[in-house]
């Protein structure tokens, strides 16, 4: 099946799914009371789904690629979240105090849902970061252990907390306020299904992984504090993976917290012996990482990542690949490249990676190597404090400079947020249709 028709259904369950569940139930009930109970079960539904898409399911992100289900998880837990208020608002306009056995779950599930959703938003997320409001209470949280990325993870974790409230609620206003036992079914059978598969990821699946251990057998230190680590499956068996897909690695080692963080693979999935992924110093954890030792045990989780797709259109020699990386945003393109120089495509490639300087150009050995593989490949190094930041008009220069025609070309694209926007941009500018425009952000 299509991977387009596939995404279609997907998205289509995911919004007729309680339109079903409503017809179900509310036959022969005025608006009145119709609406409010709608409302309810959308934001039931939408909320219990949220556990699932943060459970990372294989049979979603393999057709919606991890970032873009992580970014409508975010925006579908506020939609959601405020469905859930109104429903609130209108239920006591409506009953009053009836029902305050079942409601006062109700109302502990919205708090405890608010609170999460305005800590993730001003710690996890950039949402809103130009509001001076935001900034300066951003500042103040800074003071406080909860503003810690890890700290906030764990607290996050605590949605479950909510879901279990928002259950009892639905499930007694259900079951004993309303005495409609197929509704209840249906709704408890998913409560049990989303718990399953919350379960089966915060507990089941760490265990399965401690199994399939890696060992670190080499780690490689690269220009602009940057180190690539290779892992060795102790099993020898390493996952069917696709060029430019990342993995969540945690290490076993005391120093080291046993926590997971993602890294592009930068192997070709046709070497079956090890994998390789680089690590850009950017804070206290890959900081850390820079003086790994060799010889430590690691877990390994995924694949994940859908840039790969891009492949499906080079089928046709006349499409061209451009590649356009910001910083450690070239670590999927390396994985691409080294499964291109295994297959000699005979379509035009080229690669602009932005850069601040030029010390912190790395990977010279493996650029090498493209340039004498690949048959009509080129690496285009472009230096912030040379020739400033990358905008529509310089991108749209470099593909005439080297005659690729905008509609005869893909894209991928990765890197940090204020690169993807900016060349994001240019290409829209330049009417490049979205299924030719294939990217990896870092929002994990």
């Amino acid at each position: 099946m299509e991977r387009k028709t596939v995404q279609v259904l997907l998205l289509a369950s995911y919004f007729l799914f309680p339109v079903l569940i409503a017809l179900i139930s509310l036959q022969g009930r005025s608006i009145q009371f119709a609406i409010p109970a709608f409302l309810g079960i959308v934001a039931y539904t939408w909320l219990l789904a949220n556990i699932i898409f943060s459970a990372r399911p294989k049979f979603i992100e393999r057709y919606y690629s991890l970032d873009k289900l992580n970014r409508f998880h975010a925006v579908q837990a506020i939609v959601a979240l405020l469905i859930a208020m109104l429903h609130g608002l209108w239920e006591q306009i409506l009953w009053g105090t009836v029902f305050f056995s079942s409601t006062l779950f109700g109302y502990l599930a919205i708090v405890t849902f608010l609170f999460i959703a305005i800590m993730s938003v001003l710690i996890m997320t950039t949402w809103f970061g130009r509001k001076k409001a935001v900034r300066s209470l951003k500042i103040r949280l800074k003071k406080y252990p909860i503003s810690n990325y890890g700290t906030m993870k764990k607290v996050h974790s605590l949605n479950i907390l909510g879901v279990l409230f928002v259950a009892v609620h639905v499930l007694t206003m259900t079951f004993r306020n309303q005495g409609d036992v197929l509704t209840g079914s249906i709704l408890l059978v998913y409560l049990i299904v989303v718990l399953t598969v919350y379960v089966d990821h915060k507990f089941l699946r760490s265990r399965r992984l401690r199994k399939q251990l890696y060992t670190v057998t080499d780690v490689r230190h690269q220009p602009g504090r940057t180190v690539v680590v290779t892992l060795t499956p102790q099993s020898g068996r390493i996952p069917e993976y696709k060029p430019g897909q990342f993995v969540f690695v945690r290490i076993k080692e005391d120093m080291y917290p046993f926590e997971e963080h993602p890294y592009s693979l930068i192997t070709s999935p046709q070497n079956p012996n090890e994998i390789k992924v680089a690590i850009k110093d950017l804070g206290d954890y890959t900081h850390r990482m820079q003086e790994l030792p060799v010889g430590v045990e690691a877990t390994v989780e995924g694949p994940y990542g859908g840039v790969w797709h891009v492949e499906e259109k080079l089928d046709n020699p006349n499409e061209n690949l451009i590649l356009l990386a910001g910083g450690v945003g070239i670590t999927p393109m390396l994985g691409i490249l080294e499964e291109l120089s295994l297959k000699k495509p005979p379509n035009n490639v080229m690669l602009v990676w932005g850069l601040n300087e030029p010390g912190e150009f790395a990977f010279a050995e493996e650029f090498d190597k493209f340039k004498r593989e690949i048959p009509n490949f080129t690496l285009v190094p472009f230096f912030a404090n040379e020739k400033g930041f990358l905008d529509t008009q310089k991108v749209q220069a470099l593909l005439q400079e080297h005659n690729l025609l905008f509609e005869e070309s893909q894209f991928v694209l990765c890197g940090p947020k204020p690169f993807m926007v900016v060349v994001e941009k240019a290409l829209t500018e330049s009417r490049v249709q979205k299924d030719s425009i294939y990217y990896e952000a870092f929002a994990l």
